[in-house]
């Protein structure tokens, strides 16, 4: 994807007038799976690490990091949702910035983690960023929503899109998201191309794990001590 129709998209989608909204829209438009998948990335992490949540949003998922023993700093490209994390009492480093250009030096983190933000990015500078700042065995860990391949679950995500999208196409704070998402999603196909990328980039022992029907992807990789 284009880059800059990526980081359009985000700043089109989340802003000061639905960042108070986000924790309970997620969990209801996902029938409380995005707690489930944030769980499962936040297992793939080894306790007591220095870690990166890229896209961190809210702070749904460097909580669950922090819980865990380690020490995170969140990026996210909306300065309204970092906001959120005091009255939250989320208590960490915090920086407004975009994913594809990290404001850190070369080998600083012992991991990175990213959920819904793959589909935003130019997937090749945002593997190059994250290769970057990675230090020698770091682990990435990126998920985002896919489109089922399989055509009864691709059935099913269509009918279950359309509902939702119905549920809120009155609420101005989200209905330029559930009038877009879908075509994003349809377009991107993020999950196709990213193991390529990533090996390209110099990680290995890549793996994909699909979740919940097919909608959504969780990939790991680890990156390797010489490029």
């Amino acid at each position: 994807m284009n880059s800059k129709i990526g980081v359009d998209y985000a700043r089109a989608f989340f802003g000061q007038e639905n960042s108070g909204d986000y924790d309970r829209l997620v969990q209801l438009a996902t029938i409380g799976q995005d707690s489930k998948w944030k769980k499962k990335i936040a297992g793939n992490i080894q306790t007591n690490l220095f870690g990166l949540d890229l896209a961190c949003g809210t702070g749904i998922l460097s909580s669950s990091l922090l819980e865990n023993g380690n020490k995170v700093i969140g990026v996210d490209l909306t300065f309204a949702y970092l906001k959120m994390f005091s009255s939250k009492g989320i208590q960490m480093n915090l920086i407004n910035a975009n994913a594809e250009m990290l404001p850190f030096v070369e080998n600083t983190f012992d991991f990175i983690v990213t959920s819904y933000l793959p589909k935003y990015t130019n997937l090749d500078l945002l593997i190059f960023e994250c290769y970057r700042v990675l230090k020698s065995g770091g682990c990435i860990v990126l998920h985002d929503f896919t489109l089922p391949r399989n055509s009864l679950y691709k059935f099913a995500w269509n009918i279950y899109y359309k509902i939702i999208s119905y549920i809120w196409k009155n609420n101005d704070k989200w209905k330029n998201v559930f009038d877009n998402l879908d075509d994003l999603i349809k377009q991107n196909r993020w999950d196709s191309r990213i193991e390529g990328i990533l090996d390209k980039s110099g990680f290995s022992q890549i793996a994909l794990t699909y979740l919940t029907f097919q909608t959504s992807l969780i990939v790991t990789a680890i990156k390797d001590d010489i490029r």
